[in-house]
């Protein structure tokens, strides 16, 4: 089937739905539909790049179906994919994109799509890692012979943080994937870990005893459970007591609960001391967060599924904070342990330069000013960062290779214009995964300087990499 002529469905517009969709309509698909229950919020932009500030409150299924590009037609379904919905929303869907973040949204999908014999594309991002597994009509295999059910919700990247760039190439590559022929087949399960500059794809194998392939069976009814737990409501007559200072943190998600204690401890002299109430998602992230940083826990108290803290401040936080707009809106990038406040900093400050033509180039500007690049401009001006890349084309895809140098003024990452065109003859969406490999390599080298991993990726046809 040519992608003309096929229908896309792409279940979360959000960091990984956004390059998909976009990926997508590079690559001609002649239908896309975009769906997502949520609205967008000032913590979306630094990854879900379709949206700007003046969407925040608004849709986000509606907001990327009226921005992206399409050639055929695109519809926007404010709405979760769920048994209530499923036959009216999914009827004559070729391909589903699973670009949703929780687990329990995920072990549906891959449910409901092996029991549908629709093939699906998985998509995930966390942290440094991002991974991609098609799963062809009728599983075989499916995302539960690699992993079981998916019953439980573990770290997401809300609370463990991830790069722009990593949710950006798995968002492009499984648009790849779904438009690449034949679209059944498994072709393993992809992994790219960023921080170790490393790809590779696992054997995925059907399992004969798996849940939901092994056998027919009818799609279970969405599970009751939350995917992302929901603090309790606070109680307006609950004292904080004890404390210098006292933060009422029961109605903050993550991971501002933890970057707001992190940052009122920060602004304390070493013995003063700050009481903290938290609700069920700040019980399960802050203590460990703030012991890391050298506080001290004196009391811990729980309260229904919440939790009273009494911490002693090391005094050895950074007297140079960002604002608080900087902070809910760089969030999840600030709590990754590689970035925090003083990383997110460089970033603004950074001026990052990109020669050259092409999808590539304009994706890895995307990221770059998303991530909060200070400035990316394409004037003549003297580096002291530059980034170029090559690859030719290859049998079994097209291979990327990025390298770094330094000159001595200015803080500035070029794309070399003059390297081999391998690059440029990639499939679009392609082209477009391998600049937001560009843009995080550059991001990496701003935050981490010469600690910053060198990278080689081997993009393949069948949207995988090895």
């Amino acid at each position: 089937m040519k992608a003309g002529s096929r229908h896309v469905l792409v279940a979360g517009a959000g960091g990984i739905g956004c390059p998909a969709t976009w990926g997508l309509a590079a690559s001609g698909v002649g239908r896309i539909t975009v769906l997502d229950p949520d609205v967008v919020e000032l913590s979306n932009l630094p990854r879900q790049v379709w949206y700007r500030r003046e969407d925040i409150g608004r849709p986000k299924a509606h907001v990327a179906a009226a921005r992206l590009p399409a050639v055929g037609f695109v519809g926007g379904e404010h709405a979760r994919l769920d048994d209530t919905n499923e036959e009216a929303l999914l009827a004559g869907v070729d391909v589903v994109i699973d670009a949703t973040d929780g687990a329990h949204a995920k072990d549906w999908l891959n449910q409901w799509a092996v029991r549908r014999s629709v093939p699906l594309v998985h998509a995930a991002g966390l942290r440094s890692e991002a991974r991609l597994l098609r799963v062809p009509a009728g599983g075989k295999p499916c995302l539960a012979c690699l992993f079981g059910r998916l019953t439980e919700e573990t770290g997401s990247c809300a609370d463990l943080g991830v790069w722009n760039g990593v949710v950006g190439t798995v968002g492009f590559l499984a648009a790849h994937a779904a438009t690449a022929e034949p679209v059944q087949g498994a072709g393993g399960y992809a992994v790219l870990d960023f921080e170790s500059g490393r790809a590779m794809t696992l054997g995925a194998r059907a399992a004969g005893g798996c849940p939901v392939c092994s056998e027919p069976g009818a799609v279970e009814a969405y599970p009751a459970a939350p995917e992302c737990a929901v603090p309790a409501a606070p109680t307006a007559d609950l004292p904080l007591e004890g404390g210098d200072e006292h933060l009422d943190l029961r109605e903050e998600r993550c991971p501002l609960n933890l970057l707001r204690a992190r940052k009122a401890l920060a602004t304390l002299p070493a013995g003063r001391t700050l009481a903290i109430a938290l609700g069920a998602e700040g019980a399960a992230t802050v203590p460990d967060g703030v012991r890391a940083l050298g506080h001290r826990i004196l009391v811990s108290r729980p309260r229904g599924d919440g939790l009273d803290l009494l911490v002693e401040s090391s005094g050895t936080g950074d007297a140079e904070r960002l604002d608080g707009d900087a902070l809910q809106r760089f969030a999840r990038q600030i709590v990754l342990p590689e970035v925090g406040e003083a990383g997110q900093r460089r970033l603004g400050a950074a001026s990052v330069r990109l020669l050259g033509l092409g999808p590539c180039v304009e994706s890895a500007r995307t990221y770059l000013l998303a991530a909060g690049v200070g400035r990316v401009t394409a004037a003549d001006e003297p580096v002291d960062l530059v980034a170029w890349a090559g690859g030719a084309p290859r049998p079994d895809g097209l291979r990327v290779d990025v390298g770094l140098q330094r000159t001595p003024d200015g803080c500035l990452a070029t794309l070399d214009p003059d390297a081999p065109l391998g690059l440029y003859d990639a499939a679009p969406a392609v082209a477009l995964a391998w600049g937001t490999l560009l843009a995080d390599l550059v991001e990496r080298r701003i935050v981490l300087g010469d600690d910053a991993p060198e990278r080689t990726f081997t993009v393949t046809d069948g949207g995988g990499v090895a």
